[in-house]
């Protein structure tokens, strides 16, 4: 399923949320983009989701709060959050903010779905 601005790909108990916007800078951007993830994660059952950063070449600190505010909900729900995919600059920028010590972030995707070990829907 796809909406411009982010695809999603069920790939066993694993949701793949691809952002297809190219750069997350404007507020705007950034607000329709959270509402789009969210979306997503409210229509779905899986357990773990991976954001595939790969067609993202730059962000703002602005797009890093709503990736820490994203995963602070999802863990809440007892969910897991990741990042995969990075390119170097938004690598070089999680880096910078330091996110890599709050929620995983991979190098590709399968490698995120891959040690995502989620149970099923109704088995945690």
């Amino acid at each position: 399923m796809s909406d411009g601005m982010l695809d999603r790909e069920q790939r066993g108990h694993v949701e793949v949320l691809t952002v297809r916007q190219a750069e997350v800078v404007q507020a705007e951007i950034i607000e329709r983009l959270g509402h789009t993830i969210r979306k997503a994660i409210d229509l779905s059952d899986a357990a773990c989701f991976v954001l595939d950063l790969s067609a993202v070449r730059f962000m703002t600190s602005g797009a890093l709060g709503l990736i820490i505010h994203l995963h602070a909900q999802l863990a809440e729900r007892d969910r897991a959050f990741v990042l995969a995919a990075a390119t170097d600059d938004v690598a070089s920028a999680l880096q910078r903010a330091r996110l890599a010590e709050v929620l995983p972030v991979y190098a590709t995707v399968e490698e995120a779905v891959r040690d995502q070990a989620c149970p099923p829907p109704g088995d945690s």
